[in-house]
């Protein structure tokens, strides 16, 4: 990777970063995603679009062996930025990326954690809700 395109990668994370932020805060009273009206901001389809490409790119270069304790909560809020903005598309590209594919093992348990927290976010089979809570758990 180069040192330009290193340095863009890092930007994009913080943008991503930002914007799970803003769109999720730790108070209520601060707002939610129900507030946001897109048709309020200018141009917002094009930086949607963009948006979309960061977290799909985001899930493609997310590696769980290279920071092991810094895995868990990025791959979360991409996670869940891509079933909030991207749900349609979401599932094919997390499918393909390398994350999606670590076999993540709770020590208790043995089960696969990351199986489970993608599950909870596509909530499309009768087992979504409990695979959200395995993966709190």
């Amino acid at each position: 990777m180069t040192e330009g395109y290193a340095d863009i990668f890092i930007s994009m994370k913080r943008w991503i970063d930002h914007l799970y932020d803003a769109l999720n805060p730790p108070l209520f009273i601060q707002g939610s995603l129900a507030d946001l009206d897109l048709t309020l901001i200018p141009h917002a389809s094009v930086g949607l679009r963009v948006v979309k490409n960061w977290i799909r790119e985001s899930f493609y270069k997310l590696d769980p062996f290279k920071s092991p304790s810094q895995f868990l909560t990025p791959l979360m809020r991409i996670t869940s930025l891509s079933f909030t903005l991207d749900r349609n598309d979401a599932p094919a590209y997390i499918a393909q990326a390398k994350c999606k594919h670590t076999r993540l093992l709770r020590k208790t348990d043995n089960r696969y954690m990351v199986d489970h927290m993608l599950s909870s976010y596509q909530g499309v089979t009768q087992s979504s809700i409990s695979s959200g809570i395995l993966y709190l758990l």
